[in-house]
C-alpha cells in the first residue's frame, strides 16, 4: 500500500506533547509503535542509520528488507557521519554522569572518549572527518585528537527540541523545532560561546518575515552551494494548513531564496508576506549534494540550483520494512518518514532527506 503524506490528524492528536528532557538525556519512555518516532537518519558504511526520541537506534541494509537494532549498550541520543562512519552518543537512561562517543568500524561498535556531563542535558551533536562537536544547555564541547575543549555559553539552551544542527569555521547553527510555536535559527560562536537568534521579521506582521522564530520552525540546514560562506535553511511546519520556505542566511543578513504554493488557498488573498500565499510547501530536510541544493517537502523533492529555480519531482513510492517507511529509489539521497512531528504540531508523517 502507498504511503500518504497526512494534513490533518485526529481528534486525539489535538494537542502536543513536549519532549522528556530531564538531567543528561532527551530520550521519551518507549511505547509500542515508538520506532516510527524519528529524530535523525544518516547513510553510513552501506546502511541507513534510524534513530527514534526513544534511544532506539537501528538499521537497514540498502536492497535488504529487514531492519536490525544496533545493540548499543545503552540508549542513543544522537547520531552523525563521521568520516564515512556512524557516530553514535550514548549515555545510561537513569543517572547519566558521561556521555561516551560510539563508532561503527568493521561491523562493530568501538567506544571512544567519555565527556562529563555536568548536569547539563544533551541538546545534540554534528561531525566533521576529525572531531564531533556537543552542544549541550550549557556548553559547546569539541572533541578532537584525543582533547576536550568546552566554551561555556551565553545563555541556557533547551534539549530535545534542536531538529538539526550545521558547523561551520566559526560557528554552529541550530534549527529548532517547536511545531506550532515555531522555532527558529539560533547561531552559537564557537570561540566565545555566544548564542544569537538569527532572523528576519516583519514588525507588526503576525509571521511576517523569511524567518521567524516564534513562528517558523527551522528542520534542516545546508552550506550553499553557490554562496560557501551563506547557509540555507529549510522551514516547514503542517498545522492544519501548511506552511514553509528555504531561506538564505548570510552574516547577519536573511532573505528567502524558494517558496511554492501549496493545495487550494483556503483564504483567498491572505497572505503571509506581502508575496506569498497563506499556505505554502513545508520542507523537512535540506542537504548539500555537489553544487545543488536538495529538499524535502510534503509534495516532493525539490532540487535548487540557484535562488528561485527549482525543479520537483513527485515523492517516490515508499516500502515498509518493519514499522518504518523508506525509499531507496533515488540515485543520491534516501527518504524516511517520520511521524514525530505529532508531538509539536497537527500533522501525520514527514519526510526525512538522508544524502548517500
Amino acid at each position: 500500500m502507498p504511503f500518504r503524506i497526512s494534513k490533518v490528524v485526529g481528534l486525539a492528536l489535538l494537542f502536543s506533547v513536549g519532549w522528556v528532557s530531564t538531567g543528561a538525556y532527551a530520550v521519551e519512555p518507549r511505547r509500542p509503535g515508538q520506532e516510527s518516532f524519528l529524530t535523525r537518519a544518516v547513510f553510513a558504511d552501506g546502511r541507513l542509520w534510524l534513530l527514534s526520541d526513544a534511544g532506539e537506534l537501528s538499521n537497514i541494509v540498502e536492497d535488504q528488507d529487514t531492519r536490525t537494532d544496533a545493540s548499543l549498550p545503552e540508549p542513543a541520543l544522537d547520531l552523525c557521519v563521521r568520516d564515512g562512519h556512524a557516530e553514535a552518543i550514548t549515555c545510561t537512561r537513569e543517572d547519566c554522569r558521561n556521555w561516551t562517543l560510539r563508532r561503527w568500524i568493521d561491523g562493530k561498535w568501538s567506544a571512544g572518549p567519555e565527556v562529563p556531563t555536568n548536569g547539563d542535558g544533551l541538546v545534540g551533536i554534528t561531525c566533521s572527518a576529525d572531531r564531533v562537536i556537543l552542544v549541550t544547555t550549557s556548553r559547546l564541547i569539541e572533541v578532537a585528537r584525543g582533547k576536550q575543549d568546552a566554551v561555556p555559553l551565553s545563555e541556557k539552551l533547551e534539549a530535545g527540541l534542536v531538529s538539526s544542527i550545521h558547523a561551520t569555521a566559526d560557528h554552529v547553527f541550530l534549527g529548532i523545532n517547536a511545531g506550532e510555536w515555531g522555532g527558529g535559527l539560533r547561531r552559537i560562536d564557537r570561540h566565545s560561546g555566544k548564542v544569537m537568534v538569527i532572523e528576519r521579521s516583519i514588525s507588526g506582521a503576525l509571521c511576517g518575515g523569511p524567518l521567524s522564530a516564534a513562528c517558523d520552525p527551522v528542520n534542516g540546514i545546508a552550506t550553499e552551494p553557490w554562496k560557501p560562506d551563506c547557509i540555507a535553511v529549510a522551514v516547514g511546519l503542517v498545522h492544519f494548513f501548511s506552511h514553509g520556505r528555504i531561506v538564505e542566511v548570510c552574516a547577519d543578513q536573511v532573505q528567502r531564496i524558494y517558496f511554492k504554493p501549496y493545495g487550494d488557498q483556503a483564504t483567498p488573498g491572505a497572505m503571509v508576506n506581502s508575496d506569498e500565499p497563506f499556505a505554502t510547501v513545508a520542507f523537512f530536510g535540506l542537504a548539500r549534494v555537489g553544487d545543488e541544493l536538495w529538499a524535502a517537502g510534503i509534495d516532493g523533492v525539490y532540487r535548487i540550483k540557484a535562488p528561485g529555480k527549482a525543479q520537483s519531482t513527485p515523492l517516490p513510492k515508499f516500502k515498509r520494512i518493519g514499522n518504518i517507511a523508506v525509499s531507496f529509489d533515488l540515485p543520491r539521497l534516501i527518504l524516511v518518514l517520520t511521524t514525530v512531528n505529532q508531538r509539536r504540531s497537527i500533522s501525520g508523517s514527514v519526510p526525512l532527506l538522508v544524502p548517500r
